[in-house]
């Protein structure tokens, strides 16, 4: 592996480590892809590289926790009944179930196991949706513990086999994570010896309770049968997803009239599945190609700025989605008042005497206030910043989809300058060679058909030096791409990236069926979607301002002379007010903007449909150049072959005197040109192979669009 791959493993090493700790430590709602990334010392598109989305880091790192452990299970379950003569007993069955969890906590304190955390975590923070990707690591566990208690207790059915086995594994989990209560609430007198004197006591007691007579209850429907097992899946997952009510709007392309083809006109069809998929890179089948395009969304410059703008959007949304909240602020005031008294009469004051009063005020105090949002209009501009935020994520991965492709081609670019150098090196040596051939016969004063051979001689000549000036050429454009690769990969364009470029071998062919749904595949095009959406929810927002507006008004907190009372009681004052406004005469400026945003949410549809033609247009372009150039490029390989036996007749037939050297000059000519042409089809096949990705927004694999974001009725 190059050293720029080993880079690529510890980056997704550190990532998962990173996040391994921070869920085990504060669980899985509290702990953002922002902490991870800063943490582990890489940025978002890393980790989005690496895993795609947050919920498959999760995934992952419970997967690495859970498959070991699992996979243990089995192989003890399989050794202990080939080693048992009859059916395994419900204490061996334990033992094999229980084990390896106490084989994971012998590496590491207790209260230190990240099992154990994540564990706790896990049950601390329930949901009712279970990620496929782990439920699929338990499958084989619990239908063959299911399978093995079943035998060793033959007198119960599969309903009180799954739930005992549910409250075996709870039972577990409860008693290895509070392992040091035991001695708290004994009071010191018995404490945990060690992780085996554990084992023994859980496995003697879940034993006698799993030999319990069966349970008299009612049979069950179907229906419940299938939630036990879902319960049971979700006790030996040990986690689930964590979840919160999104504001995110829904799918907003009802908006356009647009929809995708059936099929490709120039291609047939499929349906998609991930945004971004970046796949299709390891579709050339080379490694050193997919470690340099890692290297570039890891470290390239402009998708830290499209982080950047990712970062700012979700400010945004947070901003705009606190006036959904009350707003507390506390206060201090004091101050210092004189107030005169002109022509007051007052017993035993002078007429013409002015009387003067000073007294000071202080006031402590909890002030709130709180706009009621009967009618969605903040919830409305709060959905349409969110939908922002989702479109500057769409748009980074549609920067990293570009800038993907960039790599691909600049590199492909480079290996194809490197080779044509080289043929041009070659070029130089025949046309050397016949150069001295030619200037042999000339000095030696033999003539051909009685012709002098100068004017030959000069050809030929010419011939070196044109082949000089495409070498110097293309030496140039080796030096000029390989800095290009070192600016993508945010390094200093010192000239020395891509030695090992080399073209690669074609991909496959392009499948039979082909995803016309670019609606749900292209990031582009769904952050255009997200766009629409936007504008949507901001024409709900200009409505709804049409409407009265209720909100909350109140103060707490205390007044006095004497600042020393501003912490008594008795000073007590308080204040409750409500506010109702309906605007009424504004000019016209309230009607004005739902006319604006109407008109932007308009033009969000068409810039929408506009890009989605575009991108139609990208992939029938590419298809339709697929067979193209791959009918040219068989016709050149066979225009090369045909071009080197002439060269080689030739030149045969000029040794032996039966030949005219403008024949071997002009032979030559097209056995250069031809190769030199081969080569810049093959660069053109590959990229067009990449546009084609690029138009599809990833690989050939199929993709689903998120269920949430589907299309409501």
């Amino acid at each position: 592996m190059t050293e720029t791959g080993n880079m690529q493993t510890d980056t997704r090493t550190r990532i998962l480590d990173t996040a391994e700790q921070l869920f085990a430590r504060e669980g899985f709602r509290s702990v953002s892809l922002r902490q991870i990334t800063q943490i582990a010392e890489v940025n978002l598109a890393a980790v989005n590289y690496h895993f795609g989305s947050r919920e498959a880091l999760v995934d992952e790192v419970m997967a690495r926790v859970i498959r070991p452990i699992n996979e243990k299970r089995l192989l003890l379950l399989t050794a202990a009944e080939e080693a048992a003569d009859g059916p395994l007993s419900i204490e061996g069955v334990l033992e094999c179930l229980h084990r390896p969890v106490m084989d994971q906590l012998g590496t590491s304190s207790h209260q230190s196991s990240v099992y154990l955390k994540l564990a706790g975590r896990c049950l601390a923070e329930p949901e009712d949706n279970f990620s496929p990707k782990l439920i699929a690591l338990f499958k084989e566990v619990i239908a063959r513990f299911t399978e093995a208690a079943g035998e060793a207790l033959p007198h119960l059915d599969r309903e009180d086999i799954f739930w005992r086995l549910h409250f075996s594994v709870g039972t577990m989990i409860f008693a290895l994570a509070h392992e040091d209560q035991v001695a708290k609430f004994s009071g010191g007198s018995i404490s945990a010896t060690s992780p085996e004197d554990t084992l023994r006591r859980l496995i003697d007691f879940t034993a006698s309770g799993m030999k319990a007579p069966p349970t008299n209850a009612q049979a069950k429907p179907l229906e419940k049968a299938r939630t036990i097992v879902s319960c049971l899946t979700a006790t030996f997952a040990l986690f689930a997803l964590s979840s919160c009510e999104s504001l995110s709007p829904p799918d907003a392309k009802g908006h356009t009239s647009l929809r995708a083809p059936s099929h490709w006109v120039a291609g047939n069809s499929y349906r998609p599945t991930q945004i971004p998929d970046r796949h299709w890179v390891e579709n050339f089948k080379s490694a050193d190609l997919s470690s340099f395009v890692n290297s570039v969304l890891e470290n390239n410059r402009s998708l830290k700025a499209a982080q950047a703008r990712i970062e700012i959007a979700e400010a945004n949304a947070r901003i705009v989605g606190a006036d959904l909240y009350p707003q507390i602020q506390g206060g201090f005031s004091s101050g210092r008042s004189l107030q005169n008294f002109v022509g007051l009469p007052l017993p035993g004051v002078p007429p013409g005497t002015i009387l003067s009063s000073r007294s000071n005020q202080f006031g402590l105090s909890l002030d709130l206030s709180w706009e009621l949002d009967l009618w969605g209009r903040i919830k409305a501009a709060k959905s349409a910043s969110v939908a922002d935020f989702e479109a500057s994520l769409f748009d980074r991965s549609t920067a990293e989809l570009s800038l993907a492709g960039q790599s691909a081609k600049a590199w492909f670019a480079l290996a194809e300058a490197r080779d044509q150098v080289q043929l041009s090196r070659s070029a130089i040596a025949t046309f050397t060679d016949t150069e001295n051939a030619i200037r042999e016969r000339f000095e030696s004063g033999l003539e051909q058909q009685g012709q002098s051979i100068a004017s030959q001689l000069l050809l030929a000549e010419a011939d070196v030096a044109t082949a000089r000036d495409g070498m110097a050429s293309r030496e140039e454009l080796v030096g000029r791409t390989s800095r290009q690769l070192e600016v993508l990969a945010g390094k200093y364009p010192a000239g020395e990236a891509g030695k090992s470029a080399r073209l690669p071998s074609f991909p496959s062919r392009v499948p039979a069926d082909l995803p016309a749904t670019l609606l749900d595949r292209r990031p582009d095009l769904a952050a255009a979607e997200r766009r629409i959406a936007a504008a949507d929810k901001r024409l709900l927002e200009a409505k709804r301002s049409l409407l009265p507006r209720l909100s909350l008004t109140s103060s707490f907190g205390t007044s006095s002379d004497d600042i020393s009372d501003v912490l008594d009681s008795d000073f007590t004052v308080w204040s409750l007010a409500g506010n109702a406004i309906q605007p009424l005469l504004q000019g016209g400026r309230l009607r004005a903007n739902v006319s604006k945003k109407d008109s932007e949410l308009e033009l969000a549809a068409a810039e929408f449909e506009q890009s989605a033609l575009t991108a139609f247009a990208e992939v029938e372009n590419a298809l339709a150049a697929e067979t193209f150039l791959g009918t040219r490029a068989d016709a050149l390989a066979k225009t090369a072959d045909l071009s080197r036996r002439a060269y080689r007749r030739s030149l045969e037939e000029f040794n032996n005197g039966t030949g005219d050297i403008l024949t071997v000059l002009t032979s030559q000519q097209r056995l250069f040109s031809s190769r030199a042409q081969l080569l810049t089809v093959r660069r053109l096949r590959l990229d067009n192979r990449v546009d084609l990705y690029l138009a599809l927004g990833g690989s050939f694999r199929p993709y689903s669009p998120p269920p949430e974001k589907e299309p409501r009725t």
